[in-house]
């Protein structure tokens, strides 16, 4: 991974405006939203501010929501893919929230996408969702692409960007490749 925040909201937020259906959304790292869904309790509503608190100038600022608390757990799981496959993970205290048609993931510890029992731990079936967005740079793929009808990469504008230009680069000799054509 690219060690981002994993916070930021851009994405999620345009989704929700888009009013896209059938959505599943992994993740925003956000412990004080976990912990909000918890104290909620599952079957239950609760509004909120979720992600955009650690540097929302940087990929979005927190949303509100008033979401449906889904499932809660407390972010152990095993992993069942060819990445990582038998090694257990923990992202702490995790949230699935319903808002509109989208079920979005909170976690406590960050980390990305990297095994489908990330959604199925919190009672999503990836397979059965029409739009799957997993936020990761490359580890999804060995997990995910099989079961993707196409990938589509996104640039939200938040820390993690492959756009090296648009960072403000202080204390770095140049010319460097790839901010300068050299």
């Amino acid at each position: 991974g690219s060690g981002a925040y994993g916070d930021a909201t851009n994405l999620l937020r345009a989704v929700i405006e888009a009013g896209l259906k059938n959505v599943g959304f992994h993740a925003i790292r956000d412990p004080e939203a976990a912990l909000a869904a918890e104290a909620a309790g599952v079957g239950n509503r609760v509004k909120l501010k979720l992600g955009g608190k650690v540097d929302p100038t940087t990929g979005g600022g927190p949303l509100d929501l008033d979401a449906h608390v889904v499932a809660l757990t407390d972010g152990h799981f095993i992993c069942y893919g060819p990445m990582g496959g038998g090694v257990w993970r923990n992202y702490g205290l995790s949230a699935l929230l319903r808002v509109d048609d989208v079920e979005i993931i909170v976690i406590t510890h960050n980390g990305q996408a990297t095994d489908t029992a990330q959604f199925t731990s919190l009672g999503v079936e990836p397979t059965r969702k029409s739009t799957l967005i997993v936020k990761s740079m490359q580890h999804f793929r060995a997990a995910f692409e099989p079961i993707a009808r196409e990938v589509i990469e996104v640039d939200t504008g938040a820390l993690s960007t492959k756009n090296f230009k648009e960072r403000p680069y202080r204390k770095v000799r140049r010319p460097i490749f790839p901010l300068d054509d050299i």
